[in-house]
Order: C-alpha cells, then structure tokens, then sequence
C-alpha cells in the first residue's frame, strides 16, 4: 500500500504521471458541494474550530496531519473520495496567503492544478480566483462578486458561495498572520496522508465505503483532525493507531448501519457520544451532558483531564469491543443473548421486535421525538452492560453471562423512577457502576441506583437459584412474561407451583375481566390509594402489569399476591369457561350478598380504561373512576349494573364529572343508590322515598339488591302515583 504524507504544495511538486506531466486535483462531479462555506450555525461552529486548529499551528510552528485523503489516480489527476472539504480549505488558505504576502505567480502556479468538475461554473470561478489579486481594502467577498469576470448566476452556485464565505472567514483569522506563505509552503506545518486506493485492489463495495464519511459538512471530518491532536497531544504513535482504526477497523465495522445516504458519519458521531456520555456521567455527575463534541472530547481526552489515559483506553475499547466477536456479526452477539416477545431457552427477553441495541443506538442516540429520547436511559444501561461483558469476555464465561444480562434487564426494567439524568436526579452514575458490578461479579448492591425492592428480589433469586438449580427455566419462563417484566414478587419465590399456573392463567384465558372477577372469590385484592381509591384488574394488560408492580403511590399489594396465589391454587382449567363457572359456582352458594358479590356477579360493576375505583362510603356506594381521583368522570357501580340489566326501562348518562350522575327511571325519576337500598326523587328532585333492602345483622344485604329492584320496580311506580295524588 502506498502511503506517503504530503502538503498542499507538495502533493503537486513531487507526483508526476507516468508521462512526466503535471499532477492535478480534480473534484469529481459525484462529490457534494464545498460546504465548509455554509452559513448555518453548525456550520459556522466547525468552520471556526477547524480555522482555529490550523490557526494555532500555524502560528505556534507546530504540525498538525489533516487525516488521510482517499482516492483514485487517473491519467494526470488525484480524483478525491475523502477530503474534498480540507483540499479546498488548503486550496483557499494557500491562495490568499499568496496575494496577501505577494508571492510569485511562478511559486503558487500549482494552484491552477486544482479544480472542480462539479459544474462548469465552480471550475472557471476556481481559474479565475487564481489570477485575481484583491486590495484587501474592502471585504474580499465583495471585491471579488464586483469583478467584471465574476457571472451574476454564479451567485446560485452552492460551492461558490461557500468559497467566497471561506475566503471571509479565512481572512478574519489570518489578516495578522505573518509569514503565512512560509508556514504552509516553506516550513510547512499542514500536511495530510495521501492514499491512492487502485493500489490496494479495492473492490466496488469497499470503493463506495470509503466514500461513506461524506456527507455535506460532516462533524465526523472535522471532529476527527482534532480528536487526533487531543490523542498525539499524549501519544503519537497511539495517535496514528487510533487513525488507522478510524479509517479501517472501526469504519469497517460501522459500515453495515451507515444511513439512506450510504454514510456512517452520523453514526460515528452518536455513537461516539454514547460512550463520552458514558464517562462523562462517571466523572461530571453534577453537570448537564456536554453537547458540543469538540469540548465533550477536549474534558475527557484532552492533557487537563486527570483520567486522560484510563479514558481514552476505554473508548478505544468500546469501539473495538465490536470488531472481532466470536458469534461472527454484531446482530448474531444478540441474536445470542436477547429474545424479543417470546421467551426462548438461554435467553432474555426485552419486549422489542430490534434486538441489535447497538445499532439502535448508532441511528438514534442524542435524538429526541418531542422530550421523550429516541434511544431511552434503559437502552443505554442495557448496552453499556454488553460493552463490559465484551471488553471483559476472557473472565466471564458465556453461562455467568446470560444470567448477569438478565439480573440486568429485571433491574432496568423495574426501576423506570430511579432511572433519570436530568437536574438534581442524575442516577447514572451510580446506575452504571451497579451495571459494572453485576456484569463483571454477579453481585447485585446496597447502594441507591437501582430500585431497592427489585435489587432485594434478585438476590433472594440468586439464593433461590442455588437451592433450585433445576428450577431455572420455570422461573426465567415467569419473570419474561410481559405482565411481570422480570418482577416475580406477586407470584413469590414460595410459590414455585404457581409459576407455569400463572402463565398459563394470563396466556389462556381471553377476557381478563374474568379473572378480576375470580380473584374477589377469594379476597378484596384491590390495592388502594388516599381517598378511597382503589386499584383492580381489567381488560387491559397495562393495568394488570401495574397492579403486579409494587410501588409506594399504591398499599395493599401482599393483598393482590394472596388472592392470586389462592386463585392459581384452586383452579385447574385455565380457559375462559373454566373461570365462568368457578365464578357461577360461587354465586350459586350466596345466601348474603357484600359488595364484592355484586363485582363478581355483575362485570358491568368495573368500567373505565385503568380498573380504578372509588368506595366513597362502604359497603355498596362504589364508583368507577375514569381518571384516578373521584373529581373526574365517573359511574356508580351497581347503578351501571341495573341500567345494562334493563337499558330501555333505565337511563344513565355519560359519565359524570366531579358528582354522582343518578340513575333515571321512565326518563322522569332519579334512582339513587345507598347502602340502605335505594332513594328515589322525582324530577324536580323532591324526594319520594326510599326501598329499603333487607340486611342481616352485620349489614350485609340478604338479597340481591339488583334483582331485588327490578322485580319490584312496581314500588316505584307506587310512590311516584302516590306523589301524583298528593300533589292534586
């Protein structure tokens, strides 16, 4: 391979063809516009770094390598697939240093051996540009826009207007330089490595790969020339390592997940930012991430930062980590360790169709849709964890492995309020050395990242474990199914009998509000808030996955354990028809009637979309909640059975806000329900009387209160002819 390091100058003085003719750069008309010149505010911010480098090296005699810079010979001409943007850089700093400084036409004629195919109009301004000398009296954009040979529709040429932007930009940080033409051309402090690839038999796909850090004004372009002065700043030779792994291994890596526009620039960056935040979070744990990346790598990678080395060790690491893995490819690693919705023997299910987290990560990280991150908090901790286990693979054994990642996920995914990075409730950095700790030892902390009932449930597992090695599976099988996202606390490590029971309850049995309705055979197992607010089961999926988290807004959870156990003991066909009939049995065997007799015999007693109740005065004054507190929409529970028992005698509104909407009977008289039984007014709201329901000496109705009232609707027909004659 021929590899030689080369200045602007030389490049053309030393490199001849094979006919001894003059060697010329040439931009090949697939090449993007020259956008350093852009006038946006990115833009702008790495135009001026960039200037800034060479600025500093410039004037600080100091060398400072441009990266290398790919590309075809042909004939007469360098044909670049990488480093457009710092040719033409070059290209502009050696001309204005040459017309500020009068340099000889004969000492700068190389110039003219650069030149754009681009468009016509981008080659010409290039000729025309090189025998102009402005006055330096007046802005030089200007000056040279006023010149008879500059075409007004040059104004719409993209690489032009750039230029001239540069040439602005150029002179703003040079006009003071002296000596400029003899720091780029005879003691020349900026060079750059000149790679031809037809010398290393490249094939078309690596052709289209190493013009894949292109895109339009790249960060990656600029950030790489100074990460390399960071890093040769500490060690040259680990300098030109890091260079060689940028340009081959790492690319070569990235590849695969390069963007639409066959790019891995974008991909390079967020991934980047990945593993700095990763470190930042470890070492600023009181600061706000940093977001510029040229300061980001300066605090962690620069001669100031105290764990210069163990930082820049662990960069190289994590990117490397990727490079060479036993299972092949990267998606094959996961493929390995994750599942997605199913649960598969020697793996941990995440609940998500993509399981390569890294190549997430590469297309998302430092994205947001709205507030919310397009790459979460938990896919960070995740795939940091799979970084320690790789760059630590020669002491963990692959079994150790596939156990930690999952005491990983149960932990991550039961601690979504402990998980944070904003203000005052930064947890990373105590949430990754947890991570760390797990992967690298299986001990799962005391310390105060991770949710602490969850931690406390992973080690009473690893005990459990040790006593239980045969029973892995079933407990695996339980803690990945999608209503526990690995917290087994409302099944319990005691109740192994109930793991397959739980599964199959949950899996078989279609309509969910009957299990709401078994669980009451055996107990209240409603888990309550302030306010007499009560939590129970519905159709929805999400409210039973609540109800079997424990969380401190919510009591009564052991209440919710107990009942479903009890259930899971004394049931033994889980289908739909088996619980209709454990539930028609029980209401069978009734001779009183409390009010989780009216929940289970009556489904329409539960509404609403979050199985959220209210018992503003017990024992049958209950109302279900269409929000969680009693000042929204609600329904009161056994009005709602009544109305679906007979809706064409009954009316009920729609939900009532804030106060109890009455049940209406023969669109003139309001049914009220009360633990006595029912008060009955009529339509200017006089009251008419009420129908006492029977109790026995506990309180508890001794007939079915429901029935009762419409058996006996008669007696509010009575009242209301009563109230009739009276009024005469």
């Amino acid at each position: 391979m021929e590899l030689q390091e080369y200045t602007f100058q030389s490049i053309f003085k030393n490199r001849t063809d094979q006919a001894g003719g003059q060697f010329k750069i040439e931009i090949p008309i697939i090449q993007r516009d020259y956008a350093q010149g852009r006038e946006l505010a990115n833009v702008q911010r790495i135009r001026n770094r960039f200037l800034d480098a060479m600025y500093k090296a410039i004037t600080g005699h100091k060398k400072m390598i441009l990266d290398f810079v790919y590309g075809e010979i042909e004939n007469q001409k360098f044909i670049p697939l990488d480093g457009q943007q710092r040719l033409t850089t070059l290209f502009l700093l050696h001309w204005y240093a040459a017309k500020k400084e009068g340099v000889s036409d004969s000492d700068f004629a190389f110039l003219k051996q650069f030149t754009y195919y681009t468009r016509p109009s981008s080659r010409d301004f290039c000729d025309k540009l090189v025998d102009f000398t402005p006055s330096f009296d007046a802005k030089l954009s200007n000056e040279i826009k006023d010149q008879p040979w500059f075409q007004y529709q040059w104004k719409n040429d993209p690489t032009i207007l750039g230029m001239l932007v540069m040439i602005d930009a150029i002179h703003e940080k040079f006009r003071d330089t002296n000596d400029l033409w003899d720091a780029l051309v005879v003691h020349p402090c900026l060079s750059f490595y000149f790679l031809p690839i037809s010398k290393m038999g490249m094939t078309d796909e690596l052709y289209v790969k190493m013009n894949s850090r292109g895109k339009p004004l790249s960060q990656f372009e600029h950030f790489k020339a100074e990460f390399e002065t960071l890093i040769k700043a500490y060690d040259e030779e680990l300098s030109n390592e890091i260079n060689r792994k940028f340009d081959l291994d790492w690319t070569d890596m990235l590849f695969p997940y390069r963007g639409a526009n066959q790019i891995i620039d974008d991909e390079f960056m967020r991934y980047f930012f990945f593993v700095s935040d990763i470190l930042f979070y470890q070492q600023y744990p009181e600061k706000p991430l940093e977001q510029d990346e040229f300061v980001l790598a300066e605090k962690l990678y620069g001669h100031d930062c105290l764990r210069q080395k163990e930082n820049i060790d662990f960069m190289v690491s994590a990117f490397d980590c990727w490079c060479c893995l036993e299972e092949g490819t990267i998606d094959a690693l996961f493929e390995k360790h994750l599942s997605a919705h199913k649960y598969q023997k020697g793996k941990t299910k995440i609940y998500q169709d993509n399981l390569n987290i890294f190549k997430q990560c590469c297309e998302n990280y430092r994205e947001y849709e709205g507030r919310n991150r397009k790459f979460p908090l938990n896919m960070t901790l995740l795939l940091y964890a799979f970084i320690v286990y790789l760059q630590n693979r020669q002491n963990i054994s692959e079994s150790d492995f596939q156990h930690r990642i999952r005491i990983v996920r149960n932990l991550i995914w039961n601690s979504q309020f402990e998980i944070r990075a904003d203000g005052q409730r930064n947890n990373m950095p105590q949430l990754l050395v947890e991570t760390k700790e797990i992967i690298l030892n299986g001990r799962v902390s005391d310390g105060p990242g991770y949710n602490k009932n969850q931690k406390e449930e992973e080690r009473c597992k690893q005990v459990w474990l040790n006593e239980h090695p045969d029973d892995a599976e079933t407990l695996f099988h339980l803690e990945d199914h999608s209503l526990l996202y690995g917290c087994i606390k409302v099944v319990g490590l005691e109740n192994l009998n109930n793991f397959d029971k739980f599964r199959m309850l949950f899996d078989n049995v279609a309509d969910k509000i009957l299990i709401h309705r078994a669980l009451l055979i055996f107990d209240d197992y409603s888990q309550t808030a302030p306010g007499n607010v009560h939590y129970m089961g519905n159709q929805n999926d999400s409210t039973w996955r609540d109800l079997f988290h424990p969380s401190n807004k919510r009591g009564q959870f052991e209440r919710t354990s107990n009942a479903l156990n009890s259930l899971l003991q004394n049931i033994t066909d889980f289908s739909d028809e088996g619980l209709l009939s454990l539930i028609n049995g029980f209401i069978e065997t009734c001779s009183t009637y409390d009010w989780r007799y009216y929940f289970i015999k009556y489904s329409e007693t539960l509404c609403g979309n979050r199985g959220v109740m209210c018992c503003v005065n017990a024992p049958y004054d209950w109302y279900s909640l269409h929000q969680s507190t009693f000042r929204g929409y609600n329904w009161q529970s056994i009005a709602r059975a009544i109305y679906q028992k007979d809706s064409k005698k009954f009316r009920l509104g729609n939900w009532a806000y804030r106060q109890y909407e009455p049940l209406y009977y023969d669109n003139k008289f309001k049914i009220i329900v009360s633990n006595a039984g029912y008060e009955i007014y009529g339509g200017d709201g006089t009251w008419m009387g009420r129908i006492d329901i029977h109790k026995d000496d506990n309180g508890i109705d001794t007939v079915d209160r429901v029935e009762y009232l419409l058996a006996n609707i008669s007696l509010v027909d009575s009242m209301c002819v009563a109230e009739g004659v009276k009024n005469q």
